[in-house]
């Protein structure tokens, strides 16, 4: 692993947020003004100062790349007539051919000495990602290019501290090889035409309204170097994530010869076989236990449909209540950058990775450089093999990138200021996303604060807050998941992010001891047992960079009585324990956690408290693998709730999009930001 540079003092926080929903909150106390009216004072929120204009400048350095920007890019790359680049629609997987450009966020110490020092402005950078399948040992590479918006130079980037270039292996899908395996799965689909046909009713060519389709799981294989890929059927239509049949296909295609591709296994109603030619000749001659066909299509599909069906017990005639702004949005958009009362921050949506929020400041003063999204994953099991190597990293997925239209109203409020995105990934155009992230406040419904002031039957005062937040919100449509991306701010200085997952069940046909996996959805469908974790980077900068992490917990004292001499008294106390290295701040799963709480030292208040933010997480999760066993060692994030390490340039994220086909031997191993161990304390 490459030395470290011991000079940097900065600090990741990454906070581990689990399962189906995960919060994030940062507490800190903000009195709102009052107004009295008739015993009563009421906070309507309007009441708040008027904030001058912001600061643009780190927006523009967080800004995603614009359609011209990446169409300069591309252009310049493959003006480099070394790297002997191909459009991806011409392309196979033994060319070399641009898969993804994004912006490259600029290091930290730019970035601040910029903002705070008056230094130069930070260039900016592109980074591309290129698969060089026509090398002799083919390879991922990763460049930037620079400056924007003339590039005149490019260089390599290693994103790994273990590998000294990405193997070809571990890369996600990309055009040139879906292309080939579906043209393989079509030719397949006219030798077992007659099996399909007869088992299910459906077949792959010229099936008009009774087709199947195809689709592959990952990791692919059991080590590094493998490249076979289990393809699971299905029928063709609304709902196609639900209409799965027990038919099952792994293809073998680790070779730069797509001649060289093969079908490996086949999976057929609980039965596997070595080649088509066993499974056709023992249908054939009834060798092996078929599918009890009843020879009719079932006309009824609706089950997996968004249409309404079975008795609904309301009245549906009536609409719901709306949301409205009496007077207009009382938030600005600069850009990428938001105003919103003591609010204001950057955002972008990283292709690869998704919603990432910087320099966020409350009145003015930064309290975070970045809060940003890094990996969602789901480990599955069952008993057919698709399923049972189904542990997905959505990075590798374009995770970042599929963002698609919202539809107003249903995914965010009609009154919320929707915004257009691009992206450049497995294309050879720009992709345009319209009104695909919103921004929108919203009333929560809940008391920001209240109370009703009583003693001795004596009426004092009465009075709350409205609890007014403004939602940041991606949706991030990943195969058969939605999942919907949060982050809040509260106009008390409470930040909260949250991930809800819908979409539809990723399921499998139902065959032999199936329920000891799951739960039956419908006729011969199994909604198969899983787990979601969710993982976000959190970069605290309280009344500066040199912050320090304590935990805080209710500890017990047992003293002697003041006042009642020969008693005890057993009462809570405060623990503050300052953690100092970062092996001591990593939290595993089943743990029961303290408060943790970041801090500034050298900043108190005038009672002697150091300046802080508290993190709370509100959702837990169990293990998703034994520590050290397979797949787990390319999601070790995933062993904690929450680890805090020393901020390096080299360890600004916490997973990679080429883990999900290498995670025995990860370009990204998350432990290695922990096991140097090394002192955070009055330093991060």
């Amino acid at each position: 692993m490459p030395a470290r540079n011991s000079s940097q003092t900065w600090k990741i926080i990454t906070a581990i947020l689990v399962f189906l929903t995960a919060v994030m909150a940062i507490i800190i106390i903000h009195w709102a003004v009052k107004r009295k009216t008739k015993g009563c004072f009421h906070d309507n929120n309007h009441l708040f100062m008027k904030v001058k204009a912001p600061d643009t400048r780190a927006a523009e350095l967080f800004s995603d790349l614009t359609p011209g920007e990446i169409i300069t890019v591309k252009e310049y790359m493959f003006d480099q007539k070394d790297l002997n680049l191909l459009p991806i629609t011409q392309a196979s997987v033994n060319s070399n051919y641009i898969f993804l450009i994004e912006l490259f966020n600029p290091p930290k110490k730019e970035v601040l000495h910029y903002m705070e020092s008056n230094g130069s402005k930070p260039e900016r950078v592109a980074i591309v990602v290129v698969f060089q399948g026509a090398h002799k040992i083919p390879v991922v590479q990763e460049y930037l290019v620079g400056p924007l918006p003339k590039p005149i130079w490019y260089r390599k980037h290693n994103p790994s501290n273990r590998h000294n270039s990405i193997p070809y292996s571990s890369r996600p899908s990309s055009f040139p090889e879906d292309i080939n395996l579906h043209i393989i799965i079509s030719k397949i689909g006219d030798e077992l035409y007659h099996v399909f046909k007869e088992s299910y009713g459906y077949w792959m060519n010229n099936c008009s309204t009774n087709c199947l389709g195809a689709g592959g799981f990952s990791p692919k294989g059991f080590k590094p170097g493998d490249r076979e890929t289990w393809f699971m059927f299905f029928k063709i239509h609304e709902g196609f994530n639900l209409q799965v049949i027990d038919f099952e296909m792994l293809i073998d295609h680790r070779s730069k010869n797509i001649k060289e591709w093969q079908v490996k296994k086949l999976f057929h109603n609980g039965q596997y076989f070595d080649s088509i030619e066993q499974l056709v000749e023992g249908y054939e001659k009834d060798k092996l236990q078929k599918v009890a066909y009843s020879g009719k299509t079932k006309k009824n599909l609706i089950y997996s449909t968004f249409q309404r069906r079975g008795n609904f017990q309301a009245n549906t005639k009536q609409r719901g209540p709306l949301e409205f702004e009496p007077d207009g949005h009382r938030f600005q958009l600069y850009g990428n950058l938001v105003q919103y009362m003591p609010w204001t921050f950057a955002f972008r949506v990283r292709s690869s990775t998704g919603l990432q929020i910087f320099d966020i400041r409350f009145n003015g003063e930064r309290i975070a450089y970045e809060l940003s999204f890094q990996e969602a994953i789901s480990f599955y099991g069952g008993n057919t093999p698709a399923i049972m190597q189904n542990k997905a990293v959505d990075s590798a997925w374009s995770f970042g990138s599929s963002t698609f239209e919202m539809i107003k109203g249903v995914d965010c409020p009609k009154h919320a200021a929707f915004i257009d995105l691009h992206h450049f990934i497995d294309t050879d155009e720009v992709l345009h996303f319209p009104s695909s992230l919103c921004v929108f406040e919203h009333n929560t419904a809940i008391p920001l604060r209240r109370h009703y002031s009583h003693h001795n039957k004596k009426f004092y005062f009465h009075g709350g807050a409205e609890n007014h937040v403004l939602v940041v919100r991606a949706i991030h449509t990943v195969e058969n998941y939605d999942y919907i991306i949060d982050v809040l701010f509260y106009q008390n200085g409470v930040i909260e992010t949250k991930v809800s997952a819908t979409g539809y069940l990723q399921v499998s046909g139902l065959v032999g001891e199936g329920k000891r996996y799951g739960t039956v959805v419908w006729d011969n469908v199994l909604g198969n047992v899983h787990t979601h974790l969710y993982n976000f980077k959190l970069d605290m900068d309280l009344a500066g960079s040199q912050n320090s992490f304590m935990t805080v917990s209710r500890e017990f004292e047992n003293i002697s009585h003041p006042w009642s001499p020969g008693r005890r008294l057993i009462q809570p106390w405060v623990h503050r324990r300052v953690v100092s290295h970062e092996g001591d701040a990593a939290f595993r799963h089943r743990t029961t956690l303290p408060y943790l709480v970041f801090y500034n030292p050298k900043k108190e208040n005038r009672w002697g408290h150091s300046r802080g933010f508290r993190l709370q997480l509100n959702s837990h999760a169990q293990p998703i693998l034994p520590e050290g066993y397979g797949e787990e060692k390319g999601v070790t994030w995933s062993r904690y709730e929450v680890a805090v390490t020393k901020y390096k340039e080299s360890e600004t994220i916490s997973c990679s999009m080429y883990n999900q086909n290498n995670l025995w031997d990860p370009v990204v191993y998350f432990d290695d930001f922990l096991n140097d161990n090394e002192n955070i304390e009055n330093k991060v």
